[in-house]
């Protein structure tokens, strides 16, 4: 009976033994994939701030080419009123 403890917890001993480096690897990989999920998180929220920066960006730009489209509006008149100008200045 005796034997049979000894030999039982030799046993779990050599069991642990051969076990611990499985675990130290299984802590590295759980750390790991913890930190890939925090990179992950980071990356989303980037990804979140480039679109809101982006729909501002297109926002401005639809408002430089109303803009722009009203200037050649104006420049078009100016350009029509030079221009009868000149055939009531001309003999």
């Amino acid at each position: 009976m005796e034997e049979n403890k000894e030999l039982v917890n030799l046993l779990r001993t050599v069991i642990k033994e051969e076990l611990q480096p499985i675990h130290q690897r299984l802590g590295n990989l759980e750390q790991g994939q913890a930190e890939l999920q925090t990179g992950q998180s980071r990356l989303e929220q980037g990804q979140k701030q480039l679109e809101q920066g982006q729909k501002r960006l297109q926002k401005d730009v639809d408002g430089i080419k109303k803009e722009l489209r009203e200037a050649w509006k104006d420049i078009l008149k100016f350009d029509n009123r030079i221009t009868a100008l000149e055939k009531k200045a001309a003999p």
